[in-house]
């Protein structure tokens, strides 16, 4: 009992991580940057903006422009951005103290903080509704507790398991009698497609937050022009406070270190309602083609 017990606690600790990382991977990557330097990591600086929510762009004399994450010493500003910061490698083989104006801040959002934490609260919710499905359908199997005599126990087991094994066949004793036989528990409910339901609308919302549009909710006939537009908005006031606190940091870091970095969103979605209303007109066009 304690071993299997074990093994389902690993399995919803490996839900959990799958998850994660999908996720993870996601929020990290639906920005794409163009020229920048070269010693920059593209990934480096992605992870770091989703976890930490913030990191620092900086010239070194050697390296050229880089990007580092960071510590504020001393007062803020009175906006609340650091005056003087300590930026360092991950591994502690750099290390360099900033002073206002030797170094602009990239933040991940408009709230400056990092999501990170949310998308932890989605994998788990994920992972949860998951397991219950796995679980839920595990149940749907041939039940395990049955009641028979002492004596037909090794006839009972020999039949489950030729079931077990998907057998056209079951071969048996010519004395043994089913109705000595009894079933004592059913299977569960099935429910795996009512929670599969609530888990699509978690991921939704996961989406929302990165500012990913979620197309299996957009091509559904019964929701209407202005409906999808509404589910559109959330969208793109999340995408919006993603993207625009990156663009302000580019447009100053090329003005300060005199480069041509470009940043926009990866997923080639439209980014406003006038956008996803211009796209909608194609498709219908096509629509019409195609019948035609």
């Amino acid at each position: 009992m304690q071993r299997k017990l074990v093994n389902s606690q690993l399995s919803n600790w490996k839900t959990y991580e799958m998850y994660k990382r999908q996720m993870l991977t996601l929020a990290e990557n639906v920005f794409e940057f163009e020229n920048l330097p070269e010693y920059i990591d593209t990934a480096f600086l992605n992870k770091k903006l989703l976890r930490s929510g913030s990191i620092a762009f900086f010239e070194d004399e050697v390296l050229g422009v880089i990007a580092l994450p960071y510590t504020v010493v001393g007062t803020l500003d009175i906006y609340g951005r650091p005056k003087k910061i300590i930026a360092s490698a991950p591994n502690g083989s750099y290390r360099r103290t900033l002073n206002q104006g030797e170094f602009v801040i990239m933040y991940d959002n408009n709230g400056r903080y990092p999501i990170y934490l949310d998308i932890l609260q989605y994998a788990e919710r994920l992972a949860m509704f998951q397991r219950v499905m796995d679980i839920n359908i595990a149940q749907q199997k041939t039940p395990r507790f049955w009641k028979t005599k002492a004596e037909k126990e090794k006839s009972v087991k020999d039949m489950i398991n030729n079931v077990d094994g998907f057998e056209n066949i079951v071969i048996t004793y010519d004395d043994i009698d089913l109705d000595d036989t009894t079933l004592v528990m059913q299977p569960a409910p099935y429910i795996s497609d009512k929670v599969d339901l609530n888990k699509d609308k978690i991921y939704n919302e996961f989406l929302r937050l990165i500012g990913i549009a979620n197309l299996s909710f957009q091509k559904k006939e019964r929701n209407i022009k202005d409906e999808v537009q509404a589910m559109q908005g959330g969208t793109i006031a999340s995408r919006f406070s993603r993207y625009e606190p990156r663009k302000k940091a580019i447009d100053m870091i090329n003005e300060k270190f005199n480069l041509d970095i470009k940043v926009k969103y990866y997923d080639g979605i439209p980014s406003s309602l006038k956008d996803f209303e211009d796209e909608e007109n194609e498709m219908e066009v096509t629509e019409n083609d195609d019948a035609v």
